[in-house]
């Protein structure tokens, strides 16, 4: 029984440090991206900004900031630190909003500029939906050249836990043969009974 324990213990410590190695990547942002800015009670302040070459965004009041290169968090605190020179007791919000591709069958395949922490099925949403002759078991996420392949659900969280800049969806068909197996089967079964019933009666 001791000798159990231990091994348990030493599963769960083996676990707790493979996680500690494989962070989720940061947060990089390129041109192309955007950010969501949200400043309390100042909407003129507010709003969505692209990322523009070469990895800059120009904000209301406080001008040109370098994202690209930049983790993320990096820059929250330069934009924070802006707006607090310019509105005081104000809340500032800053959002990353990452370009993702949503391709195969879904009802309005393009480029989304998403939230990282949105789920794989918000994404889909944002394109429609996966279309009649798509197959919501047949979906993948496609990331600096990696193929994950994904069952959505309405919890489907991104590969590493938030999607990237860059990544891609892919909702592939749905399969004829797999779609209507029972109907295939029944009617065989069908047709083999009437056979042997044939013979039968001869």
């Amino acid at each position: 029984m001791d000798r159990i324990l231990i091994l348990a213990v030493a599963l769960i410590l083996a676990c707790t440090a493979a996680s500690a190695q494989s962070p989720p990547p940061e947060l990089r942002l390129r041109p192309g991206d955007a950010v969501r800015l949200a400043v309390r009670d100042e909407p003129t302040l507010s709003g969505d900004f692209p990322v523009v070459e070469p990895g800059r965004v120009l904000l209301p009041e406080i001008g040109l900031v370098t994202v690209t290169g930049r983790p993320f968090g990096e820059v929250e605190r330069e934009v924070r630190a802006g707006y607090g020179r310019i509105v005081v007791d104000r809340e500032v919000v800053l959002v990353p909003l990452v370009r993702v591709a949503v391709l195969g069958e879904v009802r309005q395949p393009g480029l989304f500029p998403v939230d990282p922490t949105q789920t794989v099925a918000d994404v889909l949403a944002l394109a429609g939906g996966v279309s009649p002759t798509g197959n919501a078991r047949n979906i993948a996420l496609v990331r600096d050249g990696r193929t994950t392949r994904l069952h959505l659900s309405p919890s489907t969280p991104a590969l590493d836990g938030r999607l990237l800049s860059g990544d891609q969806i892919v909702v592939g068909q749905r399969g004829w043969m797999r779609e209507n197996l029972t109907v295939v089967v029944g009617a065989g079964a069908s047709v083999l009974a009437a056979a042997l019933t044939s013979l039968i009666v001869r």
